[in-house]
């Protein structure tokens, strides 16, 4: 077993650069070619009997090139997969008049949970949400502090996700 290893080693090594070569040219990456030239190699050494193979210089080479047809059918496959959806596959952008219907009644019922909110933390809330004002922006105009802001705008959300819930 020692002394086969020891022939497919050599024989890889001896054909290690024209091998290299034929896969960069078959493959247009250097990178591929030589994980390519890996898995040759790894290829041959799971063999029973190395001792077996009649040219072992051929059936490099034969791996090799069975290596580089997989890969370039497996890219194949894989780039037929990222095709673009033909046109009556997209979804239509426009919303159904039922979706549009829904969306307005969340709309209206979220607007409702909001005004039912504490008043200080309501405030909080649309000056954070709708005037997309920093905490600390808030906490200065209400004179507040930032914390107290972040427990307003924290019990809010949590009211209004509760209620939303519930509905």
């Amino acid at each position: 077993m020692k002394s086969s290893i020891a022939l497919i080693e050599s024989t890889f090594l001896d054909i290690q650069k024209p091998l290299l070569q034929l896969l960069k040219r078959r493959l247009g990456c250097s990178h591929t070619a030589e994980d390519l030239m890996q898995e040759t190699y790894l290829r041959v050494l799971q063999q029973d009997p190395a001792s077996e193979i009649g040219n072992l210089r051929a059936y490099l080479f034969r791996i090799a090139c069975n290596l580089a047809t997989d890969h370039g059918r497996r890219a194949a496959v894989s780039s037929w997969n990222h095709i673009e959806p033909l046109e009556e596959d997209l979804v239509c952008p426009k919303p159904s008049p039922e979706k549009i219907a829904e969306t307005g009644q969340e709309l209206d019922r979220l607007e409702q949970l909001i005004s039912e909110l504490p008043a200080q933390c309501r405030r909080v809330f649309l000056l954070h949400k709708v005037q997309h004002l920093s905490h600390a922006e808030i906490a200065r105009q209400l004179g507040i502090s930032p914390r107290t802001v972040e427990t307003h705008i924290g019990k809010a959300l949590k009211l209004l996700r509760d209620r939303m819930r519930q509905s």
